[in-house]
C-alpha cells in the first residue's frame, strides 16, 4: 500500500536542510495484534507538532442513530445502500 504513496514523499540526503516552508516533525512507528493475532505496523508522523489551520484538517464523523435513520429510510423506501472507501486520499489531497 506504501508503494502508492511514495509520490507525497521527496527523500532528503543527511544534512539537507529543509526547503522554506516546510517543518520538520518527527516520525515512529506503531505495531498491534489484532483480535484474529494478524499484525499491523504503521509508520506515523507527529503532525500534532506543526501549526495547522483546523479547518483544513477536520473530518466529520457521523452519529451511529444518523446511519441508523438513513438505513431505516432507505429500508422504508425499498432504496439500495451503497458503500465506498478512497485510499490514500488524505495523502494525494492538494495542499493550501
Amino acid at each position: 500500500e506504501f508503494k502508492n504513496a511514495n509520490i507525497a514523499f521527496q527523500v532528503r540526503d543527511e544534512g539537507d536542510d529543509a526547503p522554506v516552508g516546510w517543518t520538520k516533525i518527527t516520525c515512529h512507528l506503531i505495531f498491534d495484534v489484532k483480535m484474529d493475532l494478524t499484525r499491523k505496523a504503521r509508520y506515523v508522523a507527529g503532525g500534532h507538532l506543526t501549526d495547522v489551520d483546523s479547518s483544513s484538517t477536520y473530518a466529520s464523523v457521523v452519529s451511529r442513530d444518523s446511519v441508523r435513520i438513513a438505513f431505516m429510510l432507505a429500508a422504508l423506501n425499498d432504496l439500495d445502500i451503497l458503500a465506498g472507501d478512497i485510499q490514500n486520499a488524505y495523502l494525494n489531497a492538494p495542499s493550501l
